[in-house]
């Protein structure tokens, strides 16, 4: 297969890195070893991938129904 030493990009569109009409988006994200042993040690025993686990507890974090404890306990008193 041979390359072209020019292209021609005139024509080309411009995209979005993020597909809004995707259901998900692919990311990268760092997390410290021994939380993402926890996590996958908490998959395992719920028989679920721990990426579904991590989406779940980003998703209830971000609607409100999961809060820190600290936060629930000022609720509480």
């Amino acid at each position: 297969m041979n390359m072209k030493k020019e292209y021609d990009f005139k024509n080309a569109k411009k995209t979005t890195r993020v597909d809004k009409t995707a259901a998900k988006t692919m990311i990268s994200l760092r997390l410290e070893n021994h939380d993402l042993s926890l996590l996958r040690d908490e998959a395992d025993r719920l028989g679920i991938p721990y990426q579904t686990l991590i989406n779940s507890l980003i998703h209830r974090f971000v609607t409100g129904e999961l809060i820190d404890k600290k936060e629930a306990r000022k609720l509480a008193l």
